[in-house]
């Protein structure tokens, strides 16, 4: 299972996430790229760690009987195979075999509302396979936390100074806010989890419209 930290940041902010991702390390997948050249693009990206191994890649079609079936590496290969049928002729990095992350950039909706980012770590029994990688993925989790959790439901509960101003799709998570993105909300600016489908969004900002002109309507 991927051990993954979501964040909210604007464009501000970014650059101290890919900065320490540069400091650890990382490289983009993509030759001739350097991890800081990105900017909010709500992209997903490939990174890998070429100080603790090279990047691997999975055979054409994804090979599912070096695994137990239904174990985890065995479901990642099937998920690999639907995708290569998908995409035909593209790679796809083998996580299992590479030191590898994966990283969502922050993106701007509407020109409104700032749609969170997300770094994961999705190689199975990460710590085992690559333990300088479970490291590096333990001390982005320390350096992330320093930053104020917005929204937490990792007890069962609903916690977090602003939970009603983040559109949020119900999965269990922690989010915090980086320094810009924080005043933001502090501003009463909205945002969004990026699992938050559009469907459900015009909901939120339904509720959040409503909100609003409840909150007009009591004003002296």
């Amino acid at each position: 299972m991927a051990t993954a930290h979501t964040f909210l940041a604007n464009d501000e902010d970014l650059p101290l996430i890919l900065n320490w991702l540069k400091d650890a390390g990382a490289v983009p997948v993509a030759h001739g790229l350097d991890v800081t050249d990105f900017g909010a693009t709500g992209h997903e990206l490939v990174l890998y760690f070429p100080a603790i191994g090279q990047v691997n890649f999975h055979a054409d079609p994804a090979n599912m009987s070096e695994y137990q079936e239904n174990s985890s590496n065995w479901l990642q290969a099937l998920w690999t195979r639907i995708k290569q049928e998908e995409q035909p002729g593209r790679k796809f990095v083998d996580t299992n075999k590479t030191p590898a992350a994966g990283l969502r950039l922050p993106a701007l909706k509407d020109d409104k509302y700032w749609v969170s980012g997300e770094l994961w770590f999705p190689t199975i029994n990460l710590r085992k396979i690559f333990p300088e990688l479970g490291k590096i993925c333990g001390r982005f989790e320390r350096w992330i936390r320093k930053y104020p959790c917005v929204f937490d439901n990792r007890n069962g509960k609903y916690n977090g100074e602003f939970v009603g101003q983040i559109a949020q799709a119900e999965i269990v998570k922690c989010i915090n806010a980086l320094p810009s993105a924080y005043q933001l909300l502090q501003n009463g600016h909205h945002m969004r989890d990026y699992m938050v489908n559009d469907k459900s969004f015009e909901r939120w900002k339904d509720r959040w419209k409503s909100e609003e002109d409840a909150n007009s309507l009591t004003k002296p």
